[in-house]
């Protein structure tokens, strides 16, 4: 529990440090009052919509309330935030105002689709997908085999989010070279963010 306090602290700091692209905290009490009321009630029927903490107006459609509680939703997405800084920068706060009006639909089956692209950029007839982009704004995720944050495709569909908001399209085919736009780094980005989210079973 304490190292988890002080890793709740570090990324408090990272988010709201001036030095990061003038990037505004996150972690405003404006809407404590919607925090505090907007929660998972496991007697009334699922699925559910509850308020993501410390994000204007970002939520989560759950169909159980052990997927997942809000406040590890919301570090995961700090967590993206703080490594997207790393790699890219946020000159203009678009990816910081895009993670604030996202909204995570989470189920509990996989879905097939016609056509997808892996990461390297192949396509894929009837392809098994654990996570889609809808919108700018919409993300679908599969919960994830072991119901932890960092085993589902959330940081991924995340980096679709916010290459929508900078290029107008989310790239498909990721490294692929028929789309533009998603990067080995983004991909490395990935795998950093789960790797610390992972470190204290998120």
């Amino acid at each position: 529990m304490y190292k988890k306090i002080i890793f709740i602290i570090s990324i408090m700091i990272c988010v709201s440090c001036p030095g990061h692209q003038r990037s505004s905290t996150f972690l405003s009490n404006q809407r404590l009052k919607i925090y505090k009321t907007s929660t998972c009630d496991s007697e009334k029927p699922f699925p559910q919509m509850i308020i993501i903490p410390f994000f204007e107006s970002a939520s989560q459609v759950v169909p159980s309330c052990k997927i997942y509680p809000k406040h590890k939703t919301a570090l995961a997405m700090m967590v993206f935030y703080h490594h997207w800084l790393k790699w890219f920068g946020d000159e203009d706060l678009s990816v910081k105002n895009a993670l604030e009006g996202v909204m995570i639909e989470w189920s509990m089956e996989k879905k097939t689709f016609k056509v997808a692209y892996n990461l390297k950029g192949k396509k894929i007839k009837n392809a098994t997908i654990i996570g889609l982009t809808r919108t700018s704004s919409l993300i679908w995720v599969w919960r994830g085999p072991f119901n932890r944050i960092s085993d589902t495709s959330l940081m991924h569909e995340l980096v679709h989010v916010m290459l929508r908001v900078k290029n107008g399209h989310g790239d498909r085919d990721h490294e692929g070279e028929k789309y533009s736009g998603w990067t080995i780094e983004h991909s490395a980005l990935i795998y950093e963010a789960k790797e610390m989210l992972r470190s204290f079973d998120i």
